[in-house]
């Protein structure tokens, strides 16, 4: 497989969002879908396996160290006394099949998988918070072995093998929130070019028979992108981690590996819907009043930090507790070369840095500046875009792979060290965009609704938003 570019030892990129799987910091993030018109099982198998052929990272899995006991091993003294700057391999399955990504006949999460659907028949059909906090329980291994690192859960309604409404999910291993979009855009126009009624097809894919079709792994992103951080970012991290530290709000919640969190039941879910007309509304509103081309992300910011605190129940200057911060994922794609092969290869996997930063909890005290409202959007607008227009958002992956960092330090270690035992505090904040439909009028299916979760997991974020629109 290595010969033929179907193996490969991991970036560090890619090793980082792996490191949250092998130290159990991390479950999953979801993609709800509806599409116009049901799809057969024969249209479903035909059309994953054509998306896959053409996207061999959504076949891959990675090759623990230490098989069968790597689980032990990756949380073990052993593994944490010294660094791992080679990292594990990853490699395509030897095979798949329907069932290896369709979860819901999968016995090791049957349980949820049932709950979920039960709760889909009870809400009539409709996606709702309940059934995407259901999703946060369920557990994909990134090690295979016979399963990629997503699942499909089909939601039935009256057809029991014809299906239109899906959930991805994800263990963010070589995929995130742009992955899933793909996925369904995907999807759409594999069965759009399915003119006939297909034939069975036992595998989705078989690497002995289907290897030449297969495409090459991309190489790891950061061979394409430089994500090397500026020499002064070390130090202003270093003392603005320390200020922040110790001037932070911080939550009654605290980080733990994702076994021990679901003991709790402290998650509270719930989805906003925000109506076109609303939506366009708030649009006009943010292009009079800012100037250049502003996004919804510092709109939404301002709001909801003045909704906490007008509630009174989180923001309060005690304690020393003055800023509070954000993190906002921000796609790596547009740094890609302007190269339609190359962006085509990096479609799906991990490639999301973040911007993040910490206001004052005072600016968000609008009861007697409701003037500061409008220009309070415009500065972070301003944060915001300046920091993706200087590549800030790769500065902070930039730093945990380079060569000396991954030379003399653990990173699972540093990650546990970071998170564990540590309030959580702040909001992460993700608005994946919007999206435009394509003209569907010759089209049988098209996509509906798409909704976007993502579980609190690694990190010290409290509070957890996630923004997509269709259009």
């Amino acid at each position: 497989m290595i010969q033929n570019g179907h193996a490969r030892r991991m970036g560090s990129v890619e090793d980082l969002y792996v490191a949250l799987n092998r130290q159990n910091l991390y479950r999953n993030f979801s993609a709800y879908a509806e599409l116009s018109d049901y799809c057969s099982k024969d249209q479903l198998t035909l059309a994953l396996r054509n998306i896959c052929l053409k996207n061999p990272t959504l076949l891959h899995i990675v090759l623990p160290t230490r098989w069968p006991d790597h689980e032990n091993y990756y949380l073990s003294s052993e593994y944490y006394s010294h660094p791992h700057p080679k990292h594990d391999y990853i490699s395509v399955l030897p095979e798949l099949k329907l069932d290896g990504v369709i979860i819901n006949e999968q016995p090791e999460n049957g349980k949820i998988v049932r709950q979920i659907l039960e709760e889909f028949r009870n809400s009539n059909g409709t996606y709702n918070a309940k059934i995407f906090k259901l999703t946060t329980a369920l557990t994909i291994p990134y090690f295979g072995p016979t399963s990629p690192n997503w699942r499909l859960i089909c939601l039935p309604e009256e057809h029991t093998d014809k299906w239109k409404k899906f959930i991805f999910v994800s263990n963010h291993c070589m995929s995130d929130g742009r992955s899933s979009i793909h996925f369904f855009h995907d999807l759409r126009a594999e069965l759009n070019d399915i003119k006939t009624p297909p034939k069975k097809l036992d595998y989705l894919f078989k690497y002995e028979n289907d290897y030449q079709l297969l495409r090459k792994l991309p190489e790891p992103i950061e061979k394409v992108i430089d994500f090397r951080p500026p020499y002064l970012f070390i130090p202003k991290s270093l003392l603005s981690g320390f200020i922040y530290n110790h001037l932070r709000f911080a939550s009654r919640g605290i980080c733990t590996r994702m076994d021990d969190m679901e003991k709790s039941d402290d998650v509270v879910a719930e989805i906003i819907t925000i109506s076109p007309s609303e939506l366009q509304e708030i649009r006009t509103k943010i292009k009079s009043n800012i100037q250049g081309k502003c996004t919804l992300t510092p709109f939404l910011q301002v709001c909801w930090f003045v909704s906490l605190h007008q509630w009174g129940k989180f923001f309060k200057p005690l304690n020393f507790e003055w800023l509070t911060d954000i993190f906002i994922p921000a796609d790596c794609r547009p740094q890609l070369p302007d190269d339609e092969e190359v962006r085509q290869m990096y479609r799906y996997g991990a490639n999301v840095g973040f911007v993040d930063f910490t206001p004052w909890i005072c600016e968000s005290n609008m009861n007697e500046n409701k003037e500061n409202f409008w220009p309070l959007i415009e500065h972070y607008h301003q944060v915001i875009s300046g920091a993706l227009r200087d590549n800030k958002h790769l500065h902070g992956l930039g730093l945990n792979i380079q060569g000396f960092v991954q030379k003399y330090v653990n990173i699972d270690k540093a990650m546990c060290d970071r998170a564990i035992g540590k309030a959580r505090g702040g909001t992460l904040l993700s608005n994946v965009g919007m999206f435009k439909q394509l003209d569907s009028s010759n089209c049988n299916y098209s996509i509906k609704t798409w909704l976007l979760g993502n579980f609190k997991g690694h990190g010290t974020k409290h509070f957890h938003w996630v923004f997509v629109r269709l259009m």
